[in-house]
């Protein structure tokens, strides 16, 4: 967080004007900007915005994007006798699709129904092993 303040900061005082001291004021009133440039907004200004809108973009929109899509090919490919883990942590095989719902077998005679979107991914041995080893924090 420190490092955003610092880019901000660092970029606010390259966009004003004198390299970050306050424009001086004249007797007869406030300083203007260059003939023709309206004073407080520049071409500097809106391609900082741009490129702060381009870094969300790549940081956090898509890569929310790649992970819903990802999970829709999931949803869209389970199947009758599937492993499935649910997103609260359920272990379960399932034993019939209905829709939306699915029921899913936990343990022996015990089966529950739950929704394809609360379906967190397949259960194999390998995330078996990795959600049973604890986690370095």
């Amino acid at each position: 967080m420190d490092l955003l303040r610092n880019f901000i900061f660092v970029a606010q005082e390259s966009l004003t004007p004198g390299g970050g001291a306050p424009p001086a004021s004249s007797p007869g009133g406030p300083t203007q900007g260059a003939p023709g440039q309206a004073p407080g907004f520049g071409f500097d200004q809106i391609l900082f915005i741009l490129v702060m809108l381009a870094i969300f973009y790549f940081l956090l929109i898509r890569p929310q994007q790649k992970r819903a899509k990802k999970h829709q090919q999931l949803i869209g490919s389970l199947k009758k006798g599937d492993n499935v883990i649910t997103s609260s942590g359920i272990f379960g095989r399932i034993v019939a699709i209905e829709g939306n719902t699915l029921t899913l077998e936990i343990a022996k005679n015990t089966q529950i129904k739950v929704l394809k979107g609360y379906v967190g991914g397949l259960a194999n041995p390998e995330t078996e092993k990795e959600l049973a080893t604890p986690q370095a924090t």
